[in-house]
């Protein structure tokens, strides 16, 4: 499937691929209070967002997480070292 592919599913079908194929990644918080929790799923990143009242507000595909700079914050390298 590709990212074009998941994009054009209702959400019902978005939400039953992710439960089913998606690996959980991370998530982080908006400022807003808004949960957002991010999933790779057949090649491509999906995130999840959910309102200050756990309802999903969106399901996204992404190409790349790597360009957002809220998930770059996150990431902790010193394990690497």
């Amino acid at each position: 499937m590709t990212i074009f592919e998941f994009n054009a599913l209702n959400f019902d079908g978005k939400a039953s691929l992710l439960t089913k194929y998606g690996k959980y990644l991370d998530q982080r918080s908006t400022k807003e209070g808004a949960r957002v929790m991010i999933y790779d799923l057949f090649g491509f990143y999906v995130e999840v967002s959910y309102r200050f009242d756990k309802k999903v507000q969106y399901l996204r595909a992404v190409n790349n997480i790597f360009e957002s700079e809220s998930y770059l914050d996150s990431i902790n390298l010193l394990h690497l070292n």
